[in-house]
C-alpha cells in the first residue's frame, strides 16, 4: 500500500471514529479514559495521524458499545450514510436478543408506527 493510500485510509478511519464518539456524546478525554488509552495516542488516531492496534480498537468499541464494523462502514473517500449506520447498530442490537424479545420489539414498533401515522 502506498503512502498516499495509507494516509487517506487512516484519515477516513479517524473520521468514522470521531463520528462514533460524537454520536455517543463523549469528549476525546472521556473516551480515552474509559477505553484505557493514552489521550495523545487516541487524538492522533482520530486525526488520521497514527494507526491503531486491534486491542486498542476493541477497547474503544467496547467503551462506545458499538460493533467494530461500525467504524469500517462506507468506503474511504465517501461520506457515510447516516441511515445505514443507524441500521447497522440496530441490527447488531437485535442479533444479540432472544426470539421472544424480537417478537416483542416487532409488536411495539408496529404499534408506534401505527400511532405515528394515525390520522385524527
Amino acid at each position: 500500500m502506498d503512502i498516499v493510500h495509507k494516509t487517506k485510509l487512516l484519515k477516513w478511519f479517524g473520521q468514522n471514529l470521531k463520528r462514533a464518539r460524537k454520536d455517543k456524546s463523549y469528549s476525546q478525554e472521556a473516551l480515552a479514559e474509559i477505553a484505557g488509552i493514552d489521550l495523545s495516542h487516541y487524538g492522533a488516531v482520530e486525526r488520521g495521524e497514527r494507526a491503531i492496534t486491534v486491542q486498542k480498537l476493541f477497547q474503544i468499541t467496547s467503551a462506545l458499545n458499538i460493533p467494530m464494523r461500525y467504524l469500517f462502514s462506507g468506503e474511504p473517500g465517501r461520506p457515510s450514510n447516516e441511515r445505514e449506520d443507524k441500521l447497522e447498530v440496530l441490527i447488531e442490537f437485535l442479533r444479540e436478543r432472544e426470539a421472544e424479545d424480537l417478537d416483542l420489539f416487532n409488536d411495539i414498533l408496529s404499534k408506534l408506527i401505527e400511532w405515528k401515522y394515525k390520522k385524527y
